[in-house]
């Protein structure tokens, strides 16, 4: 069963339920437009696709902590991830970027959505170096090898002149923290990882 059978389920159910889908809304054009115009037929719900990690609560709690000023205005967004290898999924279908957009799409989106909203602007430039070092190397589905990378290091800038840094790593399992997060205002920095916010402190 996909987003879109479960989604039609709920959207054409009498009583009324909003609804929060994580992306991705469905995995065709087909099955989101069908989605789109069931939710439209349907003015007393709401239906978003979102983000899960703006909800986890440390996340929420920093993003409280920016939006009420507390660093001041945001220059620096770091992001680091340095984790295990994407576990097997439905027919492995993030092993291929044609079925995914590739690691930085799929997996790193979060973190793309976090630093655009934590520096509250738009990106203009993205630089990055990314590769396939170690996994799934020695995978083969349909003859295929996977193409996704492993690795990366990727720079954006906003239109606002603060900027973001994603660190990832996809074979680093084992550390001690698998994310982390810091934020650097022009008047304090907050510091994180998924369990806990670690540390504030006035520049």
């Amino acid at each position: 069963m996909t987003h879109c059978e479960i989604l039609m389920d709920i959207i054409g159910y009498p009583k009324p339920h909003h609804v929060l889908v994580e992306k991705p809304l469905c995995t065709t054009v087909q099955d989101c437009q069908k989605v789109i115009e069931a939710a439209k037929q349907r003015p007393d719900i709401l239906v978003q696709v979102g983000l899960e990690y703006r909800y986890m609560p440390p996340v929420a709690k920093l993003i409280d902590i920016v939006k009420n000023g507390t660093l001041g205005q945001v220059r620096m967004v770091a992001i680091r991830e340095h984790r295990f290898p994407f576990l097997v999924k439905v027919n492995n279908w993030n092993r291929f970027n044609c079925n995914s957009g590739g690691t930085l799409v799929e997996k790193c989106c979060h973190f793309f959505d976090l630093m655009r909203l934590f520096a509250d602007a738009n990106p203009v430039r993205v630089m990055a170096s990314g590769a396939i070092d170690v996994n799934h190397k020695d995978e083969v589905y349909d003859g295929k090898v996977p193409d996704i990378i492993d690795n990366a290091y990727v720079i954006v800038e906003f239109d606002n002149g603060s900027r973001g840094m994603l660190d990832l790593c996809m074979f680093a399992e084992g550390s001690r923290n698998e994310q982390e997060i810091s934020v650097v205002g022009d008047i304090g920095k907050k510091f994180g990882n998924r369990g806990r916010l670690l540390f504030l402190r006035a520049l």
